[in-house]
């Protein structure tokens, strides 16, 4: 008789992302960033920057920073959320001997505080605080309202012996003549007791739910967090229900081209929802993935085939107009991706990681001997002379 074996699980892993020490101002930033450029052997004048990054008016002051560094207004390669359109690669690559692709996500910061998400919008009457950024906040609310809901409506409690319990609705559990079909699945049998027929058999059942005696390594868990049991309809769950013990199962919510970041994000929204900062998280899971996702279209492609390229990625922290000075964005540096139009060095043969990528940019000077003076520029458009258009006979 041959014996089927289960294939593996295989967990996708998400690399460390720092930001604490690794913020840099944008106003040094993108000086560096052209000094690194310069470093690398590309051509003063022969640059085309490219970024890719949400629409926002916050993300305004970025982009002119690259237009007065680079002398030219950077390409557009982005779409909601920090999303690389990576059919604009051969335009992109057709405007310039060189190329830099810049990308990033953003998110608000409050240095008030110390907390993510937000920011004010000065345009609006009063003091308007709205999130930063809105599309990935406006992805990831219907997972956060699920969660929330599933933390009020799943409870903890002991019986009269002391034996640990777990009620939880019916529409969270995937019964296997039910399975959930739109909502948030709570992954039961790393919280209940199987059976030694692998069956999870309820001990109680209510109008709307279930009850469950507790498996002795989530009690275990909970124990070493100092949890106490309570006895009669007990508690919540709350900040109890772990990352790793639910998954969602639903249609997207989204239309437009939104879509394409939440079905980034989807795979991962257990970890958003429980973060303490869920933007932020949300953020730095689209850089890491649009990362891996462009490498790998810029290696199988053509487009920059025989061109200097670098193609840097990180976040943006936008912050708010603070103690009268105006407002500004840093940005967090993650990792690039370089190649060289003769021989890459084997140095650049992997992607630059995120602490080698942060000294390679602060190594470089801060002042660009090349940048445009932009009021000059505008003021010699002024001066230019005035052409008699028409249309043609």
């Amino acid at each position: 008789m041959p014996v089927l074996l289960q294939k593996p699980h295989i967990v996708r892993k998400l690399a460390p992302f720092k930001v604490d020490g690794l913020a840099i101002p944008y106003p040094e930033f993108v000086p560096k960033l052209f000094n690194f450029c310069m470093m690398l052997g590309f051509r003063k004048g022969l640059i085309m920057p490219s970024r890719a990054f949400c629409s926002d008016e916050n993300q305004g002051w970025p982009i002119i920073l690259l237009t007065k560094h680079f002398g030219t207004f950077p390409f557009n390669h982005g779409r909601v959320g920090g999303i690389i359109a990576s059919d604009r690669h051969g335009p992109h690559a057709h405007h310039g001997e060189d190329s830099l692709i810049l990308q990033a996500s953003h998110v608000g910061y409050d240095p008030h505080t110390g907390t993510y998400g937000k920011c004010v919008r000065p345009m609006m009457a009063g003091t308007s605080i709205s999130n930063s950024c809105g599309k990935i906040t406006h992805v990831i609310t219907p997972y956060l309202e699920q969660y929330q809901f599933a933390q009020e409506r799943i409870f903890l409690h002991q019986d009269d012996s002391g034996r640990p319990l777990i009620t939880v609705k019916n529409s969270f559990i995937d019964f296997a003549s039910h399975p959930v079909k739109d909502g948030l699945v709570l992954l039961l049998e790393k919280i209940a007791r199987v059976d030694a027929d692998g069956r999870i058999v309820p001990v109680a059942a209510l109008s709307t739910s279930q009850t469950f005696a507790v498996a002795d390594e989530f009690r275990k868990r909970l124990d070493d967090r100092g949890y106490l049991w309570q006895g009669g309809g007990g508690e919540s769950i709350g900040a109890h229900l772990f990352a790793d013990l639910f998954f969602f199962r639903e249609d997207f919510h989204e239309t437009d081209a939104s879509i394409l970041l939440e079905r980034s994000l989807v795979e991962f929204m257990p970890t958003i929802v429980t973060s303490p900062n869920p933007s932020l998280r949300a953020a730095k899971i689209i850089i890491q993935l649009e990362f891996a996702r462009i490498v790998e279209s810029i290696r199988r492609g053509s487009e920059y085939a025989g061109k200097n390229l670098l193609y840097i990625t990180g976040l943006n922290l936008d912050i708010s107009e603070y103690e009268g000075f105006p407002a500004t964005t840093y940005f967090v540096p993650w990792a690039a991706h370089i190649q060289l139009m003769n021989v890459t060095p084997k140095e650049y043969a992997h992607p630059v990681e995120q602490d080698r990528l942060f000294a390679l940019l602060m190594a470089q000077d801060i002042e660009n001997p090349e940048q445009v003076n932009l009021k000059e520029e505008i003021g010699r458009m002024l001066k230019a002379p005035r052409f008699d258009i028409r249309s043609p006979k």
